[in-house]
């Protein structure tokens, strides 16, 4: 009897670290791939192409690396007291220069429709990258061009915030939601949280959320509350 019970528990210890290792080995391997897909110091990320003025994620298998159409950029370090995204300029062109391009702190960009795009997200600002045929430069995108460009989200102004708490209704089908800065410097490094995190997911970027159900939301930085940097709320009924 005391055989069968041994065994038993045995059985039981092993089942547990068997599926034990099966969960934790998952979410090792979905971290080891969500780092693999960031980008690296040296990486060529995107191609804008002069003649077409289109922009396109670098492909080796397509792009020249020396041609006099084609401009690619590539990650470079951060550079400045805050640690601006750097592009290098890889192109045979005389007339461009090959001046570093930066961008905002820890920058994000994507391509939507042949453009290319960068989220800021210490201050929640979207810009379009542009070039004028000799430089490259960014440009802060409205909220109307933003609103074109993420049609499924309902966007929550930073200025509206700061005049008291927003209120806005729960909706299964438009549950998709992102704060803007549309006052510029005057919001800094704010991060969005729930007060239950199991109702409401970050999307894409930071400045985007998901809610599952109604929830109380707080924007505030690290530090907490102050007269300095405020609490923002949003309520989601």
């Amino acid at each position: 009897m005391k055989k069968r019970y041994i065994f038993a528990v045995l059985a039981v210890l092993i089942t547990i670290v068997f599926f034990c290792s099966l969960f934790f080995g998952s979410d090792k391997s979905d971290e080891i791939s969500s780092k693999s897909n960031m980008p690296r110091i040296g990486q060529y990320l995107w191609t804008y192409n002069m003649n077409k003025r289109e922009w396109h994620e670098y492909s080796q298998k397509t792009d020249e690396l020396e041609t006099k159409e084609d401009i690619i950029l590539q990650l470079g370090y951060p550079e400045g007291n805050g640690g601006y995204t750097v592009y290098h300029l890889t192109t045979e062109n005389a007339q461009v220069k090959k001046d570093d391009f930066w961008l905002g702190e820890g920058s994000q960009e994507f391509i939507i429709d042949k453009n290319l795009y960068s989220y800021f997200p210490k201050v929640f600002e979207i810009y379009q990258v542009s070039f004028n045929g000799a430089n490259f430069g960014s440009r802060m995108l409205t909220i109307d061009e933003i609103q074109k460009l993420f049609k499924d989200y309902t966007i929550i102004k930073v200025s509206d915030l700061k005049k008291g708490d927003v209120t806005l209704n729960f909706s299964k089908k438009n549950n998709k939601y992102m704060v803007i800065n549309d006052l510029g410097e005057m919001f800094y490094k704010y991060y969005i949280i729930p007060n239950d995190s199991k109702k409401m997911q970050i999307e894409d970027y930071s400045n985007q959320f998901k809610v599952l159900a109604p929830v109380d939301i707080t924007l505030q930085r690290i530090e907490g509350c102050s007269k300095t940097f405020p609490c923002y709320n949003i309520h989601i009924k």
